[in-house]
């Protein structure tokens, strides 16, 4: 009660002014009296406005530099106020600026850098003077511009207003066809409160003279936020800036010292090592992610170091060499920490656990987001370009906070590209851009991006709640699969007709899988589910976030029996299917992306009833992609143990003999007797065939085999014949 007594109090001034009794008028009145008062003021100041131009250069990496300006647009209603990013489209930025001398006029701060400037003018009637920013306005975002001449064609303001007279934003706008559009709105006292700090702050309007009820200026708005209690702006001469120069020279400090906290880092990821294979893609910040990857590290205290990169769990468990270059050129190993599951970041180390000399570990923000409040900051975009970081700041002045993806609060400039720093004076960093896992899950999408206040970034770090599925693995224990123990196949309206479950379809808009087997012991035959019954969605416990189950229809559009026959051994090596359902497809993409272990709600339709069951995800067993496997270079094959889904398919019981062919080399001893990959060796010589490792040594030194194989349901005997400096 005390505090909001207090509260009141402190705007008593301030409700008094809007409380004030004024003479009533009719709306029509007021409207006339406005206009005649805006054409008034129009022709008083538009000699004393002028466009401010700027053009701005490729950077080093091809990108257009990053400022930001916000302006009244004249083909628009006077209360419409753009942000533009005119450079991104190589056109000149257009602004407007205040004739405050001879040779003076005061501009926008659009975060501009000196390095970045191909040309600035400043047009006045149909003449453009050059000029050059030579002071900055930090708490006013105002630059103050000389040009090289006089502009005879303007005239300085003058301040003489008062600021106690009922202030209003007065706006005039000429753009590049001569269009003229000006406007008069009243000074903004809706404020907000930010209780971490007791201050209290309004909206403004950028690129406004403030006027008394006299028409007479008092200062110019450059801002789109005050203090409540500073909410009248005082004159330019009464403002704190500093030399041009001097924020260029400590911005490239700046940037000098974050050449040794952020590290150019090389990843391999090595997905097809052993023949294993990584199958499930992420984000757009990994689509690209294979074999040699080029990204960038920043060094936290007692040898660790961040990586914001959104890697899936399949690419971190084929990370097969990491290293960093120190600031002097060497390359140091680095070690896989573990990546954090809530977001798609993951931690590095030094492999000696210490932080190299002449590297500097950098800070987070972490107190409340508000104290961040009207604070420099400088937003980074680090880029490894061939092996070495470039980073090039822009400075920014915190102004205001949102809600983004996890209920955290960022400061409103904060990007939420992944890798993307909002860094603070100190070279702490305030927030990071990130990527959120897709419903917490081990997949991520582009949807999910996100800024993360260096706060929250701390406390990650400090907790190290790390994912446990995202590991770095060897052989074919990087391929990892979750399900519940079924195959699917993809629904029709006529098998939805069927199962009564269009309505349930409808309903949650995805098409379901058909349930074609039920493996025993397994989540799904433990709760019930059935062959014939159609899966619908899942959901984390935690969450209510559903995805649907659909299964696609399977790359197989032709007979298996003409497949054997028609297609020449070459072109099995181009076909990623495989007769039997694999299990990596279907509805155990959406359950890997949740996470082997994870507690989820499975709703399905069992003789049209909809039923939903909790389970927890299984890993899947050993399968035909994870299979043990043996090259026999003289036969020219690979072969591979039965895995159950390639029983399951070929009716095979669990102790059934036999090795299932991967591949086939052309023109070999296999190929030429017309052995053809998915058949089944059974047996060599008449000897069953138990395991790869069994067969690797019935063959060996032999030079005539007799294979009895099967192909799907028909079995038939193959001899080989080898020369005797073929046999080994």
């Amino acid at each position: 009660m005390k505090k909001a007594i207090t509260m009141l109090a402190a705007l008593a001034p301030f409700l008094a002014i809007i409380a004030a009794d004024k003479p009533e008028k009719s709306p029509e009145e007021e409207s006339a009296e406005k206009a005649a008062r805006v054409r008034a003021m129009a022709a008083e100041y538009a000699p004393c406005t002028v466009n401010v131009r700027f053009r701005l250069k490729t950077l080093q990496d091809g990108s257009r530099p990053d400022v930001w300006m916000q302006y009244r647009c004249p083909a628009c209603s006077t209360s419409s106020l753009h942000v533009s990013k005119d450079n991104e489209k190589e056109l000149p930025c257009l602004v407007t600026g205040f004739v405050v001398a001879n040779n003076r006029v005061l501009v926008q701060d659009i975060a501009l850098r000196g390095e970045w400037l191909d040309g600035l003018e400043v047009v006045c009637s149909t003449n453009a003077t050059p000029a050059r920013p030579i002071t900055c306005y930090p708490d006013e975002n105002a630059v103050l511009l000389e040009t090289e001449r006089s502009l005879a064609d303007a005239r300085p303001l003058a301040f003489t207003g008062d600021a106690t007279n009922e202030p209003s934003l007065f706006h005039l706008i000429t753009d590049v066809d001569g269009r003229v559009k000006a406007g008069l709105r009243k000074v903004n006292r809706d404020f907000i409160h930010y209780p971490a700090t007791g201050e209290f702050w309004c909206g403004t309007t950028p690129n406004t003279i403030v006027v008394d009820a006299s028409n007479r200026a008092i200062s110019v708005q450059m801002r789109l936020d005050r203090k409540l209690d500073d909410i009248l702006p005082k004159p330019p001469s009464a403002w704190r800036g500093e030399p041009f120069a001097d924020r260029e020279a400590r911005i490239a400090a700046l940037e000098k010292r974050l050449l040794t906290s952020v590290l150019p880092v090389y990843l391999h990821i090595d997905e097809e090592k052993k023949g294993s294979r990584t199958y499930f893609s992420s984000s757009d910040d990994d689509s690209k992610a294979t074999g040699d990857v080029d990204t960038f590290g920043i060094v936290l205290a007692d040898g660790d170091m961040l990586v914001p990169l959104n890697l899936n769990s399949g690419k971190i468990a084929a990370l097969d060499k990491m290293e960093a270059t120190l600031p002097d050129g060497k390359k140091v190993p680095l070690e896989f920490v573990g990546a954090f599951a809530e977001y798609g970041i993951f931690l590095l180390r030094f492999a000696d656990g210490k932080t190299p000399d002449g590297v500097k570990p950098v800070r987070f923000a972490t107190g409340e987001a508000e104290t961040l409040m009207r604070q420099t900051a400088y937003l980074a975009k680090p880029k490894n370009r061939n092996g070495k970081v470039q980073i090039s700041l822009a400075p920014r002045k915190i102004t205001g906070f949102k809600r983004v993806l996890g209920g955290a609060v960022a400061p409103s400039e904060a990007s939420e590209t992944s890798g993307n720093l909002l860094l603070l004076a100190s070279g702490e960093i305030a927030a990071m851009g990130g990527n959120m896992r897709a419903a917490g899950s081990s997949w991520d999408s582009w949807r999910s991006r996100t800024a993360i206040p260096g706060s929250r970034l701390a406390r990650l770090v400090e907790a190290r709640d790390f994912d446990p599925e995202f590991s770095v693995r060897k052989g074919k224990d990087r391929i990892r699969i979750a399900w519940i123990g079924v195959e699917t196949q993809a629904m029709t309206k006529e098998l939805a007709r069927e199962k009564k479950v269009l309505g349930y379809l409808s309903q949650d808009g995805g098409r379901g899988s058909l349930v074609g087997k039920v493996y025993t012991n397994t989540p799904a035959a433990r709760v019930g589910i059935k062959e014939g019954d159609v899966l619908l969605w899942v959901r984390r416990k935690s969450s209510e976030r559903r995805e649907k189950l659909d299964t696609r229809d399977r790359d197989f559009g032709m007979d298996i029996e003409n497949l054997f026959e028609r297609l020449p051994v070459s072109a099995f090596d181009r076909i990623s299917s495989t007769p039997w359902p694999q299990v990596e497809e279907g509805v155990n993409e959406v359950f890997t992306r949740m996470g082997i272990g994870t507690k989820v709600v499975v709703a399905w339709v069992s003789n049209g009833e909809k039923r939903e069951e909790e389970l927890v995800l299984e890993q899947a067993p050993v399968h035909y992609r994870t299979a043990r496997r043996i090259r026999n270079r003289t036969l020219g094959l690979v072969a591979a143990d039965l895995t159950f889904e390639v029983r399951a398919f070929l009716k095979l019981a669990n102790d059934a003999p036999g090795v299932v062919i991967s591949k086939m080399q052309p023109g070999s001893p296999s190929a030429v007797a017309g052995l053809r990959p998915f058949e089944v060796i059974t047996s060599v010589n008449g000897e069953p065939v138990p395991s790869v490792i069994r067969f690797s040594e019935m063959i060996k030194e032999k030079k005539d085999l007799t294979f009895s194989v099967r192909r799907l349901d028909a079995t038939r005997i193959v001899r080989i014949q080898l020369k005797a400096d073929q046999a080994k």
